[in-house]
Formats: structure tokens, C-alpha cells, sequence
């Protein structure tokens, strides 16, 4: 019973002993796991810095070369322009520039106002184009255009077909045209004129066989047929009128 009293402290204290010591281990892998992170950051910095800096040598190489020609260029337009352009040139250059910069800035403002206006002006014309389009095409469909390249056609004949003194004899007579053309246009002288034409057509269309003596003295006793004659006499009257020579005078 004694050496197992005595036993049971000691192994405990041994256990006590080894946790510690595990703790102990894993807080030291976790300081070097945390040292071991840094490490790697400041390494992937440091690469990233001499990565730079290797760009920035190359641009530097590059462009030394570049830098030192535009000097040399400018360093020899400015010694041509030295007789002709001071240093009062430049400044007093300079002075006018800076003055100049509210109008500058005056006219920016009113460019950037014609340029708006511009679009504006673009969107109506093109609102109105597209209408102009559009009615030119319904002319186009309703034959306006067809019409008046006709017209143009029939316009050239006459122009081709008339001298001078046939215009000049027109002019003249334009007034008695235009009155007999009056004349023919009333209604009564166009239905006239309408069933004569469909008349003659029949008769065209189908033929008869001409009438004899009796036949024509049955037709005059019609009251149309009498004040159709009664016309035509009245017409012939009036032609054989017109045709008369007029007398000389004594």
C-alpha cells in the first residue's frame, strides 16, 4: 500500500511535465510559422521593388537617348531663332498668352455652344430630310414626277417646233385662244361635243347601210333630228360669215 502512494505523485508530475513541454513546442511552431509568413511578404515585396526598378532602369535607357536628341534638336532650332526671337520676345509672348486667356476662355464657352447648336440644328435637319424623303417618294408614287418629265418633253417639242414669229403671232392671239378655249369649255358646248363623239363612234363601230330619200325625209320630221339641222345650219352660217373677204374701202 506504501509504494503505491508514493507511485501515483510522480506520475502525475511527469504528465504535468509533458504538456508543458508540448505547449511549449507549439507556440514555438506557430512563432516560426508567423516568422516564416513575414518572410515570404518581405521577400515578394523586395522581388516586386527590383522588378520596378529594373522597369525604370530599362524606361531611363530608353529614353536618355530620346531626351538627349530633342535637346540637341532644340538646342539647334533655338540657336537659328536667336537672331530673330529674344528672350523680351518670348516674355513679352508670354504676357500676351496670359492676358489673352479669359477670351480664350470665352471663346471655348461659345464653341461648346456652336457645337450643341450643331447637333441640334443636325437633329432637325435630319427630322426634316427624312419628311422631305418621305413627300418626294409620295410624289414619286402618285406620278408627279413622271408628270412633269412628260410635261418637259412636250414643252421641248413646242419650243422646237415654233420660231420666233409663230411665238410673237401667239402672243398676239393668246387672248382670243384663250376665250374660244372658254367658249369650248362651258357645259352645254361639252356635252355637245361629248355625244357627238360617242355618236361617231357608234356609227364607226357599226355600220349602216345609207338611208334612202323617203327614209331621210321620215327622219326630219323628229324634232331632235330638225334642231340637230337647225345647228349645223346655224354653224355653217357663222363659218361662211367668218370666211367672207372683207370689201376694200374706196
Amino acid at each position: 500500500m506504501t509504494e503505491t502512494t508514493h507511485t501515483e505523485p510522480a506520475t502525475v508530475g511527469a504528465l504535468s511535465s509533458a504538456g508543458a513541454s508540448e505547449d511549449a513546442n507549439a507556440a514555438i511552431l506557430a512563432r516560426l510559422d508567423a516568422m516564416s509568413a513575414q518572410m515570404d511578404s518581405i521577400s515578394q515585396e523586395l522581388a516586386t521593388t527590383r522588378a520596378a526598378r529594373e522597369q525604370w532602369s530599362e524606361l531611363i535607357e530608353t529614353l536618355v537617348p530620346v531626351t538627349r536628341g530633342a535637346m540637341d534638336v532644340a538646342t539647334r532650332e533655338l540657336g537659328e531663332l536667336e537672331a530673330d526671337v529674344t528672350i523680351d520676345d518670348v516674355t513679352r509672348f508670354a504676357r500676351t498668352t496670359a492676358r489673352a486667356v479669359p477670351t480664350m476662355e470665352v471663346l471655348v464657352a461659345q464653341l461648346g455652344s456652336l457645337t450643341e447648336l450643331g447637333h441640334e440644328v443636325n437633329s432637325i435637319s435630319g427630322a426634316g430630310l427624312a419628311k422631305l424623303t418621305e413627300v418626294l417618294q409620295t410624289a414619286e408614287d402618285k406620278g408627279y414626277f413622271m408628270f412633269a418629265r412628260e410635261g418637259a418633253s412636250i414643252a421641248d417639242k413646242v419650243v422646237t417646233s415654233f420660231d420666233e414669229d409663230d411665238v410673237r403671232a401667239l402672243g398676239d392671239n393668246v387672248v382670243t385662244i384663250l376665250n374660244a378655249v372658254k367658249e369650248l369649255t362651258q357645259p352645254e358646248v361639252m356635252a355637245l361635243l361629248n355625244r357627238t363623239a360617242l355618236t361617231i363612234q357608234e356609227v364607226e363601230d357599226t355600220p349602216i347601210e345609207p338611208p334612202s330619200a323617203l327614209a331621210m325625209l321620215k327622219s326630219m320630221r323628229d324634232p331632235q333630228t330638225r334642231r340637230g339641222l337647225a345647228r349645223v345650219l346655224s354653224m355653217l352660217h357663222t363659218v361662211g360669215e367668218e370666211s367672207q373677204p372683207t370689201s376694200p374701202t374706196k
